[in-house]
């Protein structure tokens, strides 16, 4: 028996807690680590340390690993626990051991304490780059259509609880993004906020309100450090957040504000008033109504912001308000055979077939990779 497993490391990364597979992990650059059975946390976190290409000293300060759970015949859904200690590191084995039939290897998201700070300036640094979800493998889909397993209802999926599946865990930090700002309309000393993501947004409400601007001067996973984009011609305004690891949120920890400048020409348009910012703010409008004119989305934005904003940043907000409320066209198509096979247990009388098509790139076949035709 082999007695070592094989982890795949996740860090600076993002934590997608819906997708077709369920909780899913991604950063630019997973680590694949082989371990013993006999390796300690501690030395587990120092193994991690070690593997990651850093030039700044840091420590492991949290580790979620997922772990499955059996929906359908074939179907596994995946959710989050938190790695902390013995007991921990023996539940990831066991994970391994019951599931390595299914699964080739364990998948881990790290956070990271840095013993060290510096400043970074880069003016050119946008904070809201659009990110888009890594899709799973259509390969994969192949496989669990393939999959003919006679399908047996799980006892516990008569109880599940599926918006509690997606609860936060700290719940009392879930609304900290919306918390009121003081009687000046100003952020203070000791505000927390649930996500670095809260952070940028309460960031840019309060420039859109204000009619100001800022620029980051510091961007780390632990740290947020911006000032305005007149600091140092007549206004000192700049605000320092940190990640605070035993309080579970992030919080102001240095704030010069007012602002005791004025934006030099009063544009249509705001820098920070970009199309991710408009999908959040017109998701109510879309959930109503997913036809919504785009020149209705232009209006709503002019009637809440006092900004006009272009056709197309107006045309892309509102296509991504409709893939955030009712899920992308990929991710939709990754579900079908799932959806196939339910409904083929469900109702003994239903018959499914499919038919798929080789993808070319160029002229070149792409092996291992086919995408729906049509179903019948």
């Amino acid at each position: 028996m082999d007695d070592r497993v094989r982890l795949k490391v996740y860090y600076r990364g993002q934590i997608l807690l819906q997708t077709s597979e369920g909780v899913k992990f991604v950063c630019e650059n997973p680590l694949d680590i082989i371990i013993p059975f006999t390796l300690s946390f501690e030395e587990l976190k120092g193994v991690i340390c070690e593997k990651m290409d850093s030039q700044i000293s840091s420590t492991v300060s949290c580790i979620l690993y997922r772990y499955p759970i059996s929906v359908f015949g074939g179907f596994v859904q995946f959710q989050t626990k938190y790695a902390t200690d013995e007991a921990s590191m023996q539940e990831i084995f066991s994970v391994y051991l019951e599931s390595r039939s299914r699964i080739s290897f364990i998948k881990l998201d790290s956070e990271e304490e840095f013993e060290s700070n510096y400043e970074v300036i880069d003016p050119g640094v946008d904070e809201d780059q659009a990110d888009e979800a890594m899709v799973a493998d259509v390969a994969d889909v192949a496989n669990a259509l393939a999959n003919q397993q006679p399908f047996v209802e799980p006892s516990f999926m008569r109880s599940l609880d599926l918006e509690a599946m997606h609860a936060p865990e700290f719940p009392q930090y879930v609304n900290a993004a919306e918390l009121p700002l003081m009687p000046d309309d100003e952020f203070t000393v000791g505000m927390e906020f649930s996500s670095r993501e809260a952070v940028i947004k309460a960031m840019k409400d309060y420039t859109i309100r204000k009619g100001v601007d800022y620029r980051v001067h510091e961007s780390e996973p632990t740290t947020f450090y911006a000032k305005c984009t007149q600091y140092g011609a007549g206004c000192d305004w700049l605000i320092r957040v940190s990640k605070m690891s035993r309080k579970f949120c992030w919080e102001i920890r240095r704030y010069n504000g007012s602002h005791t400048c004025t934006r030099a020409t009063i544009s249509q348009d705001h820098s920070k008033l970009d199309s991710n910012t408009v999908a959040e703010a017109i998701k109510p409008l879309v959930e109503v109504d997913p036809s919504i004119r785009v020149k209705s989305v232009i209006a709503e934005v002019h009637a809440k912001f006092n900004y006009t904003i272009s056709y197309r940043k107006a045309w892309l907000a509102k296509q991504k308000a409709v893939e955030s409320i009712f899920g992308g066209w990929k991710a939709s198509y990754e579900a079908l055979p799932i959806w196939f096979e339910a409904m083929c247990h469900k109702e003994s009388s239903a018959v499914v077939h499919f038919e798929t098509m080789p993808t070319y790139q160029g002229d070149d076949l792409v092996p291992n990779f086919r995408v729906l035709h049509r179903v019948f």
